[in-house]
């Protein structure tokens, strides 16, 4: 166990303390909290009992794992437990009077930076099926797999060095969080599957291990095969790979997946988890990962809990309703930042928020740049998209992978182009409006209700009741009605373009050729200026609209959108970085809001066919 010490003065022993928190230590008297200089802990002898690789040799059931760790060294590793040089800021903060995300906010720092660790572990019995009943079973059948997928490393015999077969057999069984059942992936055993249509996709998530350069894929499918798996492939009950499954264990009455120890955990799997050659190729190489944002870093996976907590009660900001969480730029493993002047905040879950698992990442602030070490990638080609939310609160960024510039102005207020697109509220309206009248219909008024139309490509005219570009504003009920009638209206977008043949008086129907060419407009004015290319959100990812209990793809929202930031050729044994690089604009102070929401990192295979 570890011993609380406090320092604690005589003068404030002897103040009164009114209403306020209080601590007990060792069943002695309460002591106010107020009173409380600082806490720091003195290990015992006996507290080591309590660690990772101490409570997993006292299971009799995985003693061969727990030989294997102590003979290559990630034992040593799993011991760890505290940042020494960490000093919390106290007390919470609030920012925000409107200026930011409408109304202030109110967030908290990590009282304490922990290194936690998750396992998954086979049993004794998992490996005797495959014949491995001894260490010297389990080196022989770690070099067989991972020679063949590093072969330059076959000849690396101590078990202490990273590049060795049995050291990579360990480390890649570990995650460098701590992470209960119900957090390795999104979803909670309540109710948090409703964040994805679980009839198109698997509930996932993607981290990377402790092995130099290997991720695995944690799932959670719906159905009759429903459970944590770790590196499976397919939807529901029909997986094309079926990976490990996390599996009970009689003897944990209090929790039948969780072994806890102090600084972690580990679960049980019924087959055994490598990453060879099969896995790197046909699970982790051939599907899109969506990875959100949250899951990069440790330090931010070690608070899953916090940041989840009772997603539906958004407004709470009671502890056990989750809060928002913010971090030091000095502490993130993972990320970190360059002259920063402004706070990044891990945002508690909002069941309504249209954004990817209903949460997201803010940095608030105006400047500088953020470097993001990305999740392990298996060797081969592939496109890095994120995706956000366009708001007029946005920053413009310069976009690196690896060094190389890939957009030169990345503007996250815009929003999602296609031919549903709400002209009202695109910061880009009068530019793409300028566009289309001198490339696509150009208009001339006639006379009172008379509106000559001429299509720019063939020349030939229409004559409308009502001007197509039209945009109008009419008081409803003590409100505004505001949009744009004809070729840009959203309910009916082409309903002004049923008229008549100036020359003849002939009825015309253009509604076919103006949706069209609307739709041609809006990608062409994009490429004329070369705006970044912008997608609209994944449609399985949803959201409660406006918790009104609907739920929603928030693809339907013209805000929720995917970037493509460039493509990238890895090795599969190098590390991979993206920069996002605030542009200048000579305002001062933190005017602007980031929304980091997800990444998506999509194979080859899968960009050449979408």
């Amino acid at each position: 166990m570890k011993k609380l010490l406090l320092s604690i003065t005589l003068a404030a022993l002897c103040a009164q303390a009114g209403a306020q928190q209080y601590i007990i230590v060792d069943d002695g008297l309460p002591i106010p909290a107020s009173n409380v200089e600082k806490i720091t802990y003195e290990q015992e002898e006996q507290f080591s009992s309590c660690l990772l690789p101490a409570v997993l040799a006292a299971d009799t059931k995985a003693q061969l794992f727990s030989s294997a760790l102590l003979e290559t060294g990630i034992a040593k590793t799993l011991n760890n437990y505290q940042y020494n040089d960490y000093q919390a800021p106290s007390d919470y903060y609030t920012i925000g009077s409107g200026d930011y995300l409408g109304s202030p906010i109110k967030y908290w720092y990590n009282t304490n930076r922990n290194k936690m660790f998750t396992m998954f572990v086979e049993t004794d019995n998992v490996l005797a099926e495959q014949g491995i009943n001894s260490i010297d079973d389990l080196k022989a059948y770690a070099k067989q797999v991972y020679d063949a997928v590093y072969p330059e490393d076959a000849n690396v015999s101590d078990p202490k060095d990273p590049r060795n077969s049995l050291n990579r057999f360990v480390a890649y069984h570990i995650l460098p969080f701590g992470c209960t059942y119900w957090y390795l992936t999104s979803y909670d055993g309540k109710e948090t599957d409703k964040c994805i249509d679980t009839d198109m996709t698997d509930i996932a998530a993607w981290y990377g291990t402790l092995m130099s350069n290997a991720s695995l894929k944690c799932s959670y499918p719906m159905g009759t095969q429903s459970g944590v798996y770790v590196n499976r492939r397919g939807l529901k009950d029909n997986p094309d790979i079926r990976g490990a499954k996390v599996v009970s264990d009689s003897s944990n009455s209090s929790d039948p997946f969780t072994h806890q120890a102090f600084n972690g955990y580990y679960y049980y799997i019924d087959r055994i988890l490598t990453y060879d050659k099969a896995t790197q190729d046909d699970v982790l190489g051939s599907e899109l990962w969506r990875v959100d944002f949250k899951a990069l870093s440790p330090d931010i996976m070690n608070n899953s809990e916090d940041l989840r907590g009772n997603w539906r009660n958004v407004n709470s900001q009671d502890v056990k309703d989750g809060r928002n969480l913010a971090y030091d730029w000095n502490c993130l493993e993972n990320i970190t930042a360059e002259n920063m002047n402004g706070v990044f905040l891990a945002r508690r879950a909002g069941y309504y928020y249209s954004v990817y698992l209903c949460d997201e990442v803010n940095v608030l602030g105006n400047g500088g740049s953020i470097t993001i070490k990305l999740p392990p990638l298996p060797p081969g080609e592939w496109e890095i998209r994120m995706g956000t939310t366009a708001q007029d609160t946005r920053p413009k960024l310069k976009v690196y992978l690896n060094g190389q510039l890939t957009i030169e102005s990345l503007d996250l207020t815009l929003r999602n182009y296609s031919a549903d697109m709400d002209f009202s509220n695109n910061p880009l309206r009068n530019e793409i409006l300028d566009y289309m009248s001198k490339n696509v219909f150009k208009v001339t008024q006639q006379d009172i209700g008379q509106f000559l139309v001429t299509d720019a490509k063939t020349g030939e005219q229409i004559l409308l009741a009502s001007d197509p570009y039209e945009y109008y504003e009419n008081v409803v009920g003590g409100g505004i009605n505001r949009g744009y009638r004809g070729f840009l209206a959203i309910e009916n977008p082409i309903r002004s373009f049923i008229g008549t043949d100036p020359s003849t008086g002939a009825d015309l129907d253009w509604n076919s050729r103006a949706n069209n060419y609307r739709k041609q407009a809006v990608n062409d004015y994009c490429d004329s200026v070369k705006l970044p290319k912008c997608m609209k959100a994944p449609e399985e990812c949803k959201c409660n609209n406006g918790g009104s209990g609907n739920w929603v793809s928030i693809s339907e929202y013209d805000i929720s959108v995917r970037y493509p930031l460039g493509r990238i050729t890895t090795d599969g044994k190098t590390d991979n970085y993206l920069k996002l690089e605030y542009i200048p604009d000579g305002k001062s102070g933190n005017n602007y809001e980031l929304a980091l929401d997800y990444f998506e990192f999509v194979p080859k295979p899968i960009y050449d066919n979408e």
